[in-house]
């Protein structure tokens, strides 16, 4: 047995011992049952706030860059992260959205920014606060696993400024908000999208929820996307949100709209390849974006009736290396002791559920494959595993009963990757450590960042609850 493998059984073995711990300290109790709330008005209301959030210095601490490996340190900066929020509701209240130029948010620091605003929620009888990341793989390690190991690369100092901007965008973009039309329209960018893995199963469309206030001053555009914003590399040093900020320049350019972006089901879904030099493949991918969003033409009026639900559960964990790391306090977590899975232990984690006139929004912790969304599982002679479609949930577009559901991922929670069951490999003798080969030839890195095999039924199953109540 080589060194990894003794250490990917050691790490199972003190996971395994930390569960027994847990189980008597910190037993899974009972999570509440939350009801949907409704908003309805006679008009939209909504408005818009954004800040830049930079350290005052790189020097000051030891910033690494998040994605492609650890201990990257920041060397510059290319363009600055920013936090956006916008106030969506009516003259009777609403809910707030936020877009974060970060990698992710575990749900223990969204809980936080949440108890930062609970005076603002009463004040404005706001129903949801919801926070994704655009998960840009050029931006601060804000999760922690990026750091020099077993340190975290999380800076506590600019943590707490990252929740006091967030919490600052909220209430100012409540304060800006103007009556006016809310829409929603599409266009299908298949050339902005790279599938790494199979099944190659693709949700091209470009979203844009689209604010157009009655005094004709800017509009806001709320945009979503399936791609992850990696397209910098990992010999990237210059801190940058990687195409979203392409994105959002390039629409500033030719129109006086505000924009948010977010992306939706990015699971091994890469930007485009449009060219080899990774800086012109970013720009590209915004400019393309851009141009498909500014193109929009088929509008459709939503209407000013808003119906929203949150629902806390427990998700269960079987990788005993990302564990481990919350062990140590690499990054936040909730962990409690449960009766699923093969570690007994899972995290507190959360989903929503929401309606926008008679768009259906779902908001997802961590980064889900698409097969899983919209269908189309490889049958038993073409998977990696040789099971069928029958191993792996329904998908969520089926569940929902809408094929247009539209995906935030990446919201509320930082909670890994999402692998239909019937694609799920594992390194045979280094688990969750070490990438796997199938027999294709194809790597399965994804599983090494995700809670687990079950991870997929887990995020149907509480889909599934939310549909139900929603009826």
């Amino acid at each position: 047995m080589d060194l990894a493998s003794l250490a990917a059984s050691a790490v199972k073995k003190i996971s395994l011992t930390e569960s027994r711990s847990v189980r008597k300290k910190r037993p899974a109790a009972p999570l509440p049952d939350v009801l949907p709330t409704a908003i309805r008005g006679e008009r939209w209301q909504c408005g818009f706030a954004s800040r830049e959030v930079m350290p005052d210095s790189l020097d000051s601490a030891f910033y690494v860059i998040a994605g492609h490996g650890p201990g990257r340190k920041a060397e510059g900066v290319h363009d600055p992260l920013t936090v956006r929020a916008m106030w969506i509701g009516t003259e009777n209240g609403g809910i707030v959205h936020v877009c974060a130029d970060f990698i992710g948010l575990t749900n223990t620091e969204v809980l936080d920014i949440r108890r930062r605003l609970e005076v603002f929620v009463k004040v404005s009888n706001c129903a949801a606060v919801n926070v994704s990341c655009t998960h840009s793989h050029g931006s601060f390690d804000t999760v922690g696993y990026w750091g020099k190991l077993p340190k975290t690369g999380k800076v506590p100092e600019y943590m707490e400024k990252i929740a006091e901007s967030i919490k600052e965008v909220c209430i100012e973009a409540y304060e800006n908000r103007r009556p006016g039309v809310l829409s929603v329209g599409t266009a299908h960018v298949p050339e902005a999208q790279h599938l790494r893995r199979k099944p190659e199963v693709a949700h091209d469309t470009l979203t844009r929820i689209r604010f157009t206030p009655d005094d004709e001053s800017e509009e806001i555009w709320f945009l979503n996307f399936a791609a992850h914003p990696n397209t910098l590399g990992g010999s990237n040093r210059l801190i940058s949100a990687d195409y979203p900020y392409y994105l959002r320049e390039t629409i500033a350019q030719n129109s006086p709209a505000r924009v948010l972006f977010g992306v939706g089901a990015i699971g091994a879904v890469d930007p485009g390849q449009y060219d080899e030099n990774n800086w012109e493949r970013t720009r590209m991918q915004g400019e393309a974006l851009a141009a498909a969003a500014l193109s929009i033409g088929n509008d459709r009026e939503l209407e000013p009736v808003i119906r929203t639900v949150t629902q806390p559960f427990y998700y269960p964990v079987d990788n005993p290396v990302l564990n481990f790391l919350a062990m140590l306090k690499v990054m936040s977590s909730a962990k409690f002791a449960c009766d699923r899975g093969e570690l007994n232990m899972a995290l507190r984690s959360e989903m929503s559920y929401l309606t926008l006139g008679d768009l259906r929004i779902l908001l997802l912790p961590g980064e889900q494959f698409p097969p899983l969304a919209y269908g189309g599982y490889r049958d038993a002679n073409h998977s990696a595993t040789g099971k069928g479609p029958e191993a792996n949930p329904k998908p969520l577009v089926e569940i929902a009963g809408d094929e247009n559901l539209l995906i935030f991922g990446v919201t509320n929670d930082m909670a890994g990757y999402v692998v239909p069951p019937n694609e799920f490999i594992l390194n045979p003798t280094k688990p969750y450590l070490d990438t796997a080969t199938d027999k294709y030839e194809e790597r399965h890195y994804h599983e090494t960042n995700s809670l687990g095999e079950s991870a997929a039924f887990t995020i149907a199953a509480e889909f599934s609850k939310l549909v139900d109540k929603m009826k």
